[in-house]
Order: C-alpha cells, then structure tokens, then sequence
C-alpha cells in the first residue's frame, strides 16, 4: 500500500523529481473504502491529503480526497475516486506542476513513470512554493533580470557583482535602443520649435505608454503559463482595453491641457496621442511576450525593458505627427 520505487536518475531543481514526496497512501481500486482506512491507520506518510488509487500494476487510476475517504466507508475505493487524475513525469518542470494543480483543482499532484505507474506525489507545501517560485522568476525576467541557476530567491542574497552582471545587459540594450526615441524628435524638430508647449506633455505620453505596456505584458506572460486560455482571445481584448484606457485618459489629459493651456487644438493632439499610444502600448505588450514563445525564448525575459522602447517611440511618433497636423 505505501511502496514507493526509488529516483536514481537526476534531474534539475526545477523537474517534478526534486519536489516530489514518494512515502504517499495508495490503495488498489477495487480495495473496500473501510479496509483502505484500516491499513492507513498506523502509517507515517510525507503527504497525507490525497490517497492515490491505482490497479494491480500500480497504474494510477484516480485519486480520493481524505474527506472523501471517511464519507463512503460501504464502497469500493474505485467508486468514490476522482477520475481526473492526469499526472507528470519526473523530469516535467515546475511550472506544468502548477498549472495542472491549478486547471483541475488538485491538493496534491501525482508523478508517473513512462509506464503511468505512481512514483510519488507533488505536496501542497510544494505546489505554494512552486507558485512563488514561478511568480518571482516571471518579475525579475519581465524586468530584465538574468535568471539564477539556484532560482529567483537564490538572486536576492546572491554577492553584488554577481546582481550586476544579471541586471545590465538588458538596460545597456535599453541605452542603445533609445537612441531610437532621440531620432524620432530630432524629426520633428521643426514642430518642437514653432510651438514649444508639444514638449510639455513628453514625459505624461511616455509615462502612460509604459504603464499600459507593463500592465499588458503581466496578462500576456500569465496567460501563456497557464496554457489554457485562447492567446487569439486575450490579444483582442487587450486591445480593446488599451482603446478604453486610451479614450478615458486621453479625455481626462484633453480635458486638463484645454483647461491649462486654453488651445483645443494642442488638447485635441494631446487626447489623441493618448487614445493611439494606449491601444499601441497595450497591443504591443500583449504581443511581445507571445512572440518570444513564438521564436522558442523565455516570453518574460527581457519583456519589459524591449517594450519600454517600442511603446515609447510609438507614442512620442504618434503624438508628433498629430501636433504636426493639428499646429501647423
């Protein structure tokens, strides 16, 4: 009932292997539910909160949730258990743990071998710790943060040089890259110098645009991780949220330079560029992250400070390009 078969194979910190409990109650399905509790009374387990039902090959066939196991004592225990029982491997990562406990509401998640028979148990202690662990490592990557070979935790006590060499390729790209920014107002020279009131609102267009973009590229790195959500759907309404964010910002940002300023032309170029860099910010974001998958890269790495860049130009082009058409 409580055989368990040893790993001898190694496997990385982040396999199923390295978290999971193989000293875990099983029971063989046609085993009488009163009988399954008698030969548990007495046992020490590592993980107690799922009893893992298998055949006589030590297939697993199901699970039984421990308040179910002292509800039905006149049954077999193939008759009270849970038939969504899907399982990993050893050497699945971490983050296909988490999400299968999450998508069918497991305490604790079964680990198979190539022949499906139980090998041991992924804890609850496990699944919380995990969840950390991932929502930790997507933060740090979405900001540009080399991962850690010991994990995310590992890179807060890790020595200073050690921190700084992780933190600064992707801000030494960002440099680079906003040079970008500088030639698009080198372009627009001539509209800065007729009316010099456009550059006042630079540093509110370029605030916006990366709030919205960060916003977005959190939804998109989650959705991709979870795995059953439609992408296609989450783009769509994504971009429909960055209109309405962009529409009631570029309103109350209208509102406010109209009010200041006294020029409903520069409030009309103001409003507008909010409502286009909102859409673009937020699109843009969301897509990101979907193409690194795309490609086969992390979807979080390097995310943020690349977004920075694009949602940034976009926005301070949009917002030219209109004062130019508006004040000139």
């Amino acid at each position: 009932m409580t055989d368990t078969v040893p790993i001898t194979l190694a496997y990385h910190r982040e396999a199923a292997a390295a978290h999971m409990l193989t000293r875990i109650p099983q029971a063989h399905i046609d085993t009488p539910v009163d009988s399954v509790v008698q030969q548990l009374r007495g046992q020490q387990f590592e993980s107690a909160d799922t009893v893992f039902v298998t055949d006589h090959e030590g297939r697993l066939e199901g699970i039984v949730r421990i308040n179910d196991l002292f509800a039905n004592g006149a049954l077999k225990i193939g008759e009270i258990m849970e038939p969504e029982h899907q399982a990993v491997r050893p050497g699945d990562d971490q983050e296909q743990i988490a999400a299968l406990a999450i998508r069918l509401n497991m305490i604790a998640v079964p680990v198979v071998d190539e022949d499906g028979r139980l090998i041991g148990a992924v804890p609850p202690e496990a699944l919380f710790r995990i969840l950390r662990e991932e929502h930790m490592e997507d933060l740090q990557r979405i900001a540009g943060i080399a991962a850690h070979e010991e994990g995310p935790g590992a890179a807060l006590d890790a020595p200073l040089r050690d921190r700084f060499r992780r933190r600064i390729p992707w801000l030494i790209f960002g440099l680079f890259a906003s040079s970008v920014i500088t030639v698009v107002m080198i372009g627009f020279e001539h509209t800065l110098a007729t009316n010099v009131s456009v550059a006042f609102f630079v540093p509110a267009l370029v605030y916006i645009a990366g709030a919205i973009g960060s916003q977005a590229v959190s939804v998109s790195v989650r959705g991709l991780a979870t795995h059953d959500v439609s992408i296609r759907t989450l783009l769509r309404d994504e971009m429909l949220i960055g209109l309405a964010i962009g529409a009631v910002l570029g309103l109350i940002a209208a509102g406010a330079v109209l009010g200041v300023f006294g020029d409903a032309v520069l409030a009309l170029a103001v409003g507008l560029a909010v409502l286009g860099g909102g859409a673009v910010s937020a699109v843009v974001g969301f897509a990101l992250p979907w193409a690194f998958q795309r490609v086969g890269s992390d979807p979080a790495m390097g995310s943020g400070p690349i977004c920075t860049i694009i949602q940034d130009a976009a926005s301070l082009t949009i917002y030219f390009l209109l004062a130019s058409l508006l004040l000139l």
